[in-house]
């Protein structure tokens, strides 16, 4: 009798199931244009410029980021924090295409909010089915669940490549990859060109934009039937995500304090373009402070961390979070000076500020590296709003 009860529960479950992803199904279908965006970095930043753009052309159009923090963007800009209770479930995007079919949407704008290369296959195919594919580039990240390769990766984030249809990506060095899986799935992929952007449509950016997001946002929002001065006026005025790159700056004890947050870029390639990006914003005489920030479940990341800061001039580096003595020695073997190295491991923003002051000369230059986990947050917050000392 109690077998019978199970297996009677087992097949009310089963038909729930399918009677729920029937109801799912129905709802993105009521949503024309599904934009699924993926890759290492830079998917927050093109999920808001897209959307900015497409509000400015008259769409209804909402996006979901999952960046920074997690924000649901309505058809007027305003935006609405998702309140998470517990990790990151998957499940959330339901909710996103049940809200978007709610509010009336015509294009749903998300990221891909999976890592693991089978969730990010269900994620597509299940709880999104985009109808337009967008790869922002393939970086070596997240190699423990995507790896060991890079190639790897780039496999499993394919996934978003809508089959029979279409992708842009701004991956040129990896492009071929890329090009082989959009082929399976008789997906048309467009490579996009950061040349077509200027120096004066990227400098009206009141932070600091990549030309490859810009022109990957474009390309999609062309493809969607937006004019290049419309999609570029939407992008001017949407909200960047909180972990943008912008260069803060305040005065405290007769000192000229000045802060990049580099936090959101914690993968050595993209470390690299963003630390190429702020060296000529450097002033001269400014000192160079690096604030490296490692996380203790990211052993492989804090050893190429300590490789990478090595390589930057700075007149001090200060260790916070984990593993800092292991990147110290890393740094040491590099030729880094020990007495140029500073070990905050609880990553109190006001000890930072105090050591930062401690060192010789008035205008210092701080550059946030590593990750925005753990006391990364705080310290961006406490110098992305420091108010002028009076």
């Amino acid at each position: 009798m109690g077998i019978i009860i199970i297996i009677g529960l087992v097949v009310i479950l089963c038909i729930w199931w399918i009677f729920e992803y029937k109801i799912h199904r129905n709802r993105i279908e009521q949503i024309p244009v599904r934009v699924h965006i993926n890759g290492s970095r830079g998917k927050s930043s093109v999920t808001r410029l897209l959307g900015g753009a497409l509000r400015k052309a008259g769409f209804r159009a909402v996006t979901k980021t999952t960046g920074t923090d997690a924000c649901f963007i309505h058809s007027d800009g305003t935006e609405e924090p998702i309140i998470r209770i517990g990790p990151a479930d998957v499940k959330e995007q339901k909710w996103v295409v049940k809200y978007a079919v709610k509010l009336g949407a015509e294009i749903l704008v998300t990221e891909c909010m999976g890592v693991d290369p089978e969730i990010q296959w269900v994620l597509q195919n299940k709880y999104i089915d985009g109808t337009i594919g967008v790869f922002t580039n393939v970086r070596a990240d997240h190699l423990d669940v995507m790896g060991p390769t890079v190639r790897d990766a780039a496999d499993a984030m394919s996934a978003i490549m809508p089959k029979d249809g279409i992708c842009f990506t701004a991956e040129s060095d990896r492009f071929d990859w890329l090009a082989e899986n959009a082929k399976k799935l008789n997906c048309e992929l467009i490579l996009t060109d950061p040349k077509t952007i200027s120096d004066d449509e990227i400098n009206k950016f009141d932070y600091i934009e990549h030309k490859e997001n810009v022109a990957l946002a474009l390309a999609v929002a062309r493809h969607l039937g937006v004019s290049r001065d419309i999609a570029l006026a939407g992008m001017w005025q949407a909200t960047p995500d909180p972990g943008v790159l912008k260069i803060f700056s305040f005065i405290e004890n007769g000192q000229t304090i000045r802060f990049a947050n580099a936090f959101a870029a914690n993968d050595p390639e993209s470390t690299k373009i963003v630390w190429e990006m702020l060296s000529p914003r450097l002033n001269s005489g400014e000192k160079i402070i690096v604030i490296a920030n490692a996380r203790a479940d990211r052993i492989q990341r804090s050893i190429q961390l300590g490789e990478f800061i090595s390589g930057i001039p700075a007149d001090l580096y200060i260790l916070v979070g984990a593993n800092i003595h292991g990147i110290s020695d890393i740094m040491s073997k590099n030729g880094i000076p020990r007495g140029k190295i500073a070990f905050l491991s609880d990553g109190k923003p006001q000890k930072i500020l105090k050591t930062v002051l401690k060192l010789d000369g008035d205008r210092k230059f701080l550059v946030g590296m590593g990750n925005i986990g753990g006391p990364g947050h705080a310290i961006a917050d406490f110098f992305g709003t420091r108010k002028v000392a009076r």
